[in-house]
C-alpha cells in the first residue's frame, strides 16, 4: 500500500519505535521523527526520515514539528519514574503532545503503553508508572482526536537485550507471559492507522504463547545457540541496592509488580481487529541473523 501520508514519531530512537518506523516506511507513509539529539538520530535511524528538533517539555517544538503531519505516534521512555515529580513524560509530556495535536489538525494519535495500564482488568497491585501513564491517557482519551493506544504484555526483543556474550541476564522468578514481538506489533500499528474500527481504542497487545522467561532460553538453547545460560538476580537483592539506587528502585517495583501477576488473555479483539501473531519465537530469533554475534 503507498500511501503520501505523513506521521510524526515522538521517541524515535527507542528501540520499539524502530520496528515501527520501518513497517511505516515499507508502507509508503512519510516519516517525521521528532528528536533530541540530531546526531544520535542520524546513527540510528534511516536516512530516509525527516529528522526535527522536538522535546515532550517544550510545546513550541511539539507545534512546529506536527505542522503538516497527519499522524502522531507516541513511544516515550518512562522509566525515570519517582514519587512527586514535577514533570512525568507520560503525563505532563502527553498533555503538551495533546495540546500540539489539537493546533495542528491531528487526524489520529497513537501511543505504546503497557499492558499493566490497560483499562479494562483490575490488578491486585498497581505500581506509579501505570498510574502515571492512565492519567496521560486520559488527555488523549479527551482530546477529541481519534486515539489507538496499545497495551503490550513483554517484548520477546527484551530477551535478546538480556543477553550479554552467551549470559541471559533478568531479575526475579519466572513468570508465565503471551509474549509479544516487536514484529508482529508494527504490524498491528500499521492496520490501525486510519482505520475507524480502531479509533477510540485501546488495544491489549499479546502473543500466542504462554511461556516464562527459562522456556524461552531452554528453547533458544536447543534450536540455536547451545552455550546459553542464566543469570538471575533475586528480587530481594535488588530491593536492597534500591535503597541506595532510584534506578535499581524502579526495576525492583516493576518486576515485583510483574512477579505477581497471573496474565489473562485479553487481546482478542485485537487479533480480530488488527490481526493475530504469525511470528513464532524461532522466526523471529531469525530476524536478528544479521546481528547474531551480539545475541546468540
Amino acid at each position: 500500500m503507498k500511501t503520501s501520508k505523513t506521521i510524526a514519531v515522538v521517541g524515535a530512537t527507542g528501540r520499539l519505535a524502530q520496528p515501527v518506523i520501518q513497517q511505516l516506511l515499507w508502507h509508503g507513509y512519510q516519516v517525521r521523527a521528532l528528536v533530541r539529539d540530531l546526531e544520535k538520530a542520524k546513527k540510528l535511524l534511516p536516512a530516509s526520515i525527516e529528522l526535527v528538533p522536538g522535546d515532550v517539555t517544550d510545546p513550541t517544538s511539539l507545534i512546529h514539528a506536527f505542522k503538516g503531519v497527519d499522524y502522531v505516534y507516541i513511544n516515550l521512555n518512562s522509566d525515570d519514574v519517582s514519587p512527586n515529580q514535577s514533570f512525568y513524560t507520560e503525563r505532563e509530556g502527553i498533555k503538551n503532545i495533546v495540546e500540539a495535536c489539537q493546533l495542528t489538525d491531528i487526524q489520529q494519535i497513537l501511543k505504546i503503553s503497557a499492558l499493566g495500564a490497560y483499562p479494562f482488568v483490575e490488578h491486585d497491585r498497581d505500581i506509579l508508572q501505570n498510574q502515571i501513564r492512565r492519567q496521560g491517557h486520559a488527555f488523549i482519551e479527551q482530546s477529541g482526536i481519534p486515539f489507538t493506544i496499545f497495551h503490550p504484555t513483554w517484548f520477546l526483543d527484551s530477551i535478546f537485550w538480556g543477553i550479554k556474550k552467551d549470559t541471559f541476564q533478568w531479575i526475579g522468578k519466572p513468570v508465565d507471559f503471551y509474549w509479544m514481538n516487536s514484529v508482529d506489533y508494527a504490524v498491528q500499528v500499521i492496520e490501525s492507522l486510519n482505520n475507524p474500527e480502531a479509533f477510540d481504542t485501546h488495544y491489549a497487545v499479546q502473543g500466542n504463547e504462554k511461556m516464562n522467561y527459562k522456556q524461552i532460553i531452554d528453547r533458544l538453547k536447543v534450536s540455536f545457540n547451545p552455550r546459553l545460560k542464566m543469570q538471575v538476580m533475586p528480587l530481594w537483592l535488588v530491593r536492597t541496592v534500591g535503597v541506595f539506587s532510584p534506578k535499581m528502585a524502579h526495576l525492583a517495583e516493576l518486576f515485583g509488580f510483574y512477579e505477581k501477576t497471573n496474565e489473562v488473555f485479553l487481546a482478542k479483539k485485537t487479533w480480530e481487529d488488527l490481526g493475530k501473531p504469525r511470528t513464532s519465537l524461532e522466526e523471529f530469533t531469525l530476524q536478528f541473523k544479521d546481528e547474531k554475534s551480539l545475541y546468540l
